[in-house]
């Protein structure tokens, strides 16, 4: 198979996901703002929100299983059509109605119900496209890239609501996505084409199979159990993170933008080196000092409330999540059988995501309780000493490989 630099094939679904990440961000970006612009209200802002949330919650385990049941080529494309499509409409109804919060909120569950599906298909098929030894890098250069074009998008986002409005701005993120099925559409060959090998099984019986599968892997059941419980704490630290600038900080918009920016560049760089020092070796050990290097942190920014102590923390965060994030995803596509990838990487996100949804609204009710300081002092404490119990688990502490060497095949066996 051949390198990186000459595989076509990794080209466009490189492209594919970074024009979609574009898109997604620049959308998310211009929805928020021209709902909050319309409203006035955080209420309207955060049913939107919910809306996004909950299909990956409730659809995310059948779309695991529709992944590994047919084709991942074109359960890829059709999911950027679906999202296109809900998007398409959704300008369309808005020109001729004019605001309706009721067929945003519709529209968005569509949108998000299609995108349960792009995820893991589109990660499912690397490994398809790309040699063993290369898809730590492929992902690394995934995180980068894709931290870069959400910059970008979200970026861009604002100057277009200013010079075209929200809602041809809504036009360009429905177009995003059909450039992105194209470039999916153009990888030649057979990959992803050829079915599973549970044909004649129901879906529920694939979705149970995927459950019995994170059952016996019990380093990839305590890795997902570990992001549940960080994404339940540091998602509150990002969602009110724009309160921490302006109460905590006394900081404008662009202290705001620079602290966002710092974290998706630190994404980046964590994302780059995985590959360059081999650190799958240690995937489950990043994973277990995940608790104390979160909980540090926002401790950090509790007792040092100043934008020269936010800067650098924020960039540290970003690295240190990056790292976790590549060394995760390219263990999992390297030592998860290929055809139960796609229905464990749907359930780790329906059980891993289902914690943000509770987050912004625990959140928002201790900030309100007690305000925002000591919200962030339970969030650090929350982490530290989740992070005592991380490093109790030991499946997940071995969990990882070397890319230099052939990965055991069996679930417990996914030890460096």
């Amino acid at each position: 198979m051949s390198s990186l630099s000459t595989n076509p094939r990794f080209a466009r679904l490189w492209s594919a996901r970074v024009i979609s990440r574009f898109g997604s961000a620049l959308g998310y970006v211009v929805l928020i703002w021209y709902v909050f612009a319309e409203t006035g209200s955080a209420l309207a802002v955060v049913y939107v929100g919910l809306a996004e949330f909950i299909p990956t919650v409730a659809f995310g385990l059948f779309s695991g299983a529709l992944v590994d049941r047919y084709s991942r080529r074109n359960v890829v494309i059709l999911s950027s059509l679906g999202r296109s499509a809900a998007m398409g409409v959704l300008v369309v109804a808005l020109y001729i109605l004019g605001f309706n919060l009721a067929i945003i909120v519709l529209a968005a569950v569509l949108f998000s119900v299609c995108a349960t599906f792009f995820g893991p298909g589109a990660q499912a098929l690397l490994p398809e496209i790309v040699a063993r030894e290369d898809v730590d890098r492929a992902n690394g250069y995934f995180e980068s890239s894709e931290s870069i074009v959400g910059i970008a998008g979200s970026a861009l986002a604002g100057v277009l609501v200013v010079t075209v409005g929200s809602v041809p701005s809504l036009g360009i993120d429905a177009a995003s996505y059909l450039v992105g099925a194209l470039f999916i559409a153009l990888i030649a060959g057979t990959v992803g084409a050829k079915p599973s090998v549970s044909e004649g099984k129901s879906l529920l019986t694939q979705v149970r199979e995927g459950l019995a599968y994170l059952r016996r892997a019990t380093g990839l059941l305590e890795l997902t159990l570990v992001a549940l419980v960080s994404n339940f704490l540091f998602s509150i630290v990002l969602t009110f993170l724009v309160v921490y600038t302006v109460n905590s900080l006394h900081g404008t918009a662009l202290a705001y933008g620079v602290l966002e920016a710092l974290l998706a560049a630190g994404w980046g760089i964590g994302g780059l080196s995985v590959s360059r020092l081999r650190l799958t070796r240690f995937t489950g050990r990043f994973w277990a000092l995940t608790g104390f290097v979160e909980g540090v942190v926002v401790l950090l920014l509790v007792l040092v409330p100043t934008l020269v102590v936010a800067l650098p923390l924020f960039l540290i965060i970003g690295v240190w999540q990056g790292v976790c994030n590549v060394t995760w995803l390219s263990s999992v596509q390297t030592l998860v059988p290929s055809d139960l990838q796609g229905r464990y990487l749907a359930t780790d996100n329906s059980i891993s995501y289902a914690a943000i949804p509770a987050s912004q609204v625990v959140g928002g009710v201790l900030i309100v309780a007690i305000g925002l300081p000591s919200t962030f002092l339970f969030v650090a404490v929350g982490s530290l000493v989740a992070g005592v119990g991380y490093l109790g688990l030991g499946s997940l502490r071995k969990f990882g490989y070397d890319p230099r060497t052939t990965p055991g095949a069996e679930p417990d066996e996914t030890a460096s």
